[in-house]
């Protein structure tokens, strides 16, 4: 009969600790946990928002210096066809092909159209690039407009040489040097608008010499 009394008595108290157990089983978050993971968590977002911004950063960076290699690329393409036409003389007239050289600026000279002068727009016969140290800027001139076709450089060289490839380097050129010159190295530097450097160089030699 004791037994009995015992085994029910044990019964009665482990149902009545049950409820106990399972309402500290079903207790919430304590501040300090909540603290550290809030911590946690807030670690974590700055670290992906870092290397979200990081990421952002390098794409603009990027797309910037491609748009201005784009731009260096196509200057120096339009350099490069006009200098390679200099001293094109197809009647025999006998201008200067170069009518200023040094090294940051340059006139050439073409007879494009074969009518004994080097006057004539559309095309352009007689153009002068002039790099401005001071903006940063290049400047073409046909005759009649002034026309800045690149910004941003911190430096653009002209630099000349004759048919050896000796470079002609007591520049300004007189008129005798200008009319040895065979090949012209255009080098040109410059950077985004965020500080990426560009950096472009190419030597043209003329067809008509």
């Amino acid at each position: 009969m004791s037994v009995l009394k015992g085994s029910m008595k044990m019964g009665s108290q482990m149902k009545n600790n049950r409820p106990a157990r399972e309402r500290s089983n079903r207790r919430g978050f304590s501040l300090v946990e909540l603290m550290i993971s809030l911590a946690i968590f807030g670690v974590i977002m700055g670290v992906v928002f870092g290397f979200l911004v990081g990421a952002r950063n390098s794409y603009s960076d990027t797309r910037e210096r491609v748009q201005y290699q784009q731009s260096m690329r196509a200057v120096m393409s339009l350099m490069t066809r006009e200098v390679r036409s200099t001293g094109c003389d197809p009647s025999s007239v006998g201008f200067e092909s170069f009518g200023i050289a040094t090294t940051a600026s340059m006139q050439c000279s073409m007879d494009l159209n074969g009518d004994g002068d080097v006057t004539d727009s559309g095309p352009d016969e007689s153009i002068t690039y002039t790099y401005n140290a001071v903006s940063g800027e290049l400047v073409r001139f046909d005759g009649a407009l002034a026309m800045t076709i690149l910004r941003g450089l911190n430096s653009l060289t002209f630099t000349y040489f004759d048919a050896n490839g000796t470079v002609l380097g007591a520049v300004p050129l007189n008129a005798l040097d200008r009319a040895t010159v065979r090949y012209v190295e255009i080098m040109m530097d410059g950077e985004t608008e965020r500080g990426e450097p560009v950096n472009y160089t190419t030597r043209v030699a003329l067809r008509n010499g």
